[in-house]
């Protein structure tokens, strides 16, 4: 059975380490982890600071700021650690759980196959930008995987939108509300020109190089910067 892999935590680049600390926190949000967890949120924040603050330290106080890089390095790696059985004991082997955080796992993830499965964007969220702006971004879901996003002005997707398997979006005849999209491949989004104060409905969609487009899931709900 495909579980979490701790040995893969622990190899995690430093580089990367605060990141999947961050995306850990975000997923640990989602309605399928409401179990008591290893860690509160403000804990597994602190050990993200504490790693952040002394690799700056580090990389310009010398040999001096050294043991406390390496020590902050190892409690967030065991903090990380904690959640391989916690995620492991819900996702019971499914890898489209297993998927909505970015621990590493026993397997290598076939993420075409995941998308094609159902798997959706995982952590929308938000921030205000310029008048009439928003920005919007998501959960990493992993290597090579774009994001294809909708955003429908005041109410969410009307009856008839539909996106097939070949990303061709279809809009009905009749459709009076103003739906936009954003073609490119990148997680954060920006879009402008938008209505200040307006509610909108922002859907992420997975896909995977020329021919996987992944599915609908639930919007986003953002008002537009005033």
């Amino acid at each position: 059975m495909i579980t979490v892999s701790k040995t893969k935590i622990r190899a995690t680049p430093l580089d990367k380490l605060a990141a999947m600390g961050s995306n850990l926190k975000v997923a640990m949000t989602g309605s399928l982890f409401t179990d008591p967890q290893p860690l509160t949120p403000t804990a597994l924040q602190a050990l993200i600071t504490n790693f952040t603050g002394t690799q700056s330290t580090a990389s310009s106080g010398g040999k001096l700021a050294r043991p406390a890089y390496v020590t902050a390095t190892k409690a967030l790696k065991d903090g990380l650690v904690l959640y391989a059985p916690y995620v492991s004991k819900i996702a019971n082997g499914d890898v489209v759980i297993l998927a909505l955080t970015p621990l590493p796992t026993t397997e290598r993830k076939d993420f075409a196959s995941l998308i094609l499965a159902g798997a959706l964007a995982a952590g929308l969220f938000s921030k205000k930008g310029m008048i009439g702006q928003f920005i919007v971004d998501c959960i990493s879901f992993g290597p090579k995987v774009g994001y294809f996003a909708i955003i429908c002005e005041g109410g969410v997707l009307p009856a008839g939108v539909t996106l097939s398997r070949t990303g061709q979006l279809k809009i009905p005849a009749g459709c009076t509300m103003n739906i936009f999209t954003s073609s490119t491949s990148l997680k954060r989004k920006k879009f402008s020109n938008l209505t200040p104060g307006v509610t909108y409905y922002v859907y992420y969609v997975l896909t995977y190089g020329a021919d996987t487009v992944g599915f609908l899931g639930t919007p986003l709900e953002v008002i537009c910067s005033n």
